[in-house]
């Protein structure tokens, strides 16, 4: 199967919320979106919080609605579309601060529609990617550090190398059946470890 028909049938599972009045440009949207086949839903006014379990928003980012979009800056949960009538500082501050994926100028054509979603679906994609590993790699390091301070300690404490110490903690840590992680704090919280043995 081509790409492009692989994109527009994954579109067809693709929610979609609208944060629009029901003008022309609100409609033009919604139809198009039905037309590409997406589930659609719809809200105006602004809701409070951000819609959950949806694949994507296209929402009307005006001065007047700033403060009813504050959700923009919770945790990213979906991909993000602005949908702009005008460029001014404040509008570009707005979207800028959201970390948005996506533009889409009014007032609101069939044609860039279908192209604005694929693109920002795919960089909420790539973006959210870059974060799971940020955060495995923030772990890591967490534990590396922990270990190496905990090896540090119980090298001092019996009088062996940090290697040696090291070896000590992964063969308590799979006596005791928890993660070296653990093992590491505990020595580090409890020094149970730390006096040389007899």
């Amino acid at each position: 199967m081509p790409v492009s028909q692989k994109i527009i049938r994954s579109l067809r599972e693709t929610k979609v919320v609208v944060i629009h009045p029901q003008d022309e440009d609100g409609q033009n949207l919604s139809l198009q979106l039905r037309r590409i086949g997406c589930h659609l839903t719809s809200a105006w006014p602004p809701p409070r919080r951000m819609p959950q379990e949806v694949d994507a928003i296209f929402f009307l980012a005006e001065p007047d609605q700033a403060a009813a979009l504050d959700w923009l800056e919770d945790e990213r949960l979906c991909a993000l579309i602005a949908v702009i009538a005008y460029e001014n500082p404040l509008i570009l501050e707005t979207i800028s601060s959201a970390t948005i994926h996506g533009v889409i100028a009014k007032p609101i054509r069939t044609f860039g529609v279908l192209a604005c979603l694929v693109t920002a679906l795919s960089l909420y994609k790539y973006e959210s990617t870059l974060i799971s590993r940020i955060a495995k790699l923030d772990e890591t390091l967490k534990t590396r550090r922990i270990v190496e301070k905990a090896s540090r300690i119980l090298a001092g404490g019996r009088g062996i190398t940090e290697d040696e110490a090291y070896g000590v903690l992964r063969r308590e840590a799979m006596n005791k059946q928890i993660t070296l992680y653990e093992m590491a704090t505990s020595i580090i919280n409890a020094g149970s470890l730390l006096s040389k043995p007899e």
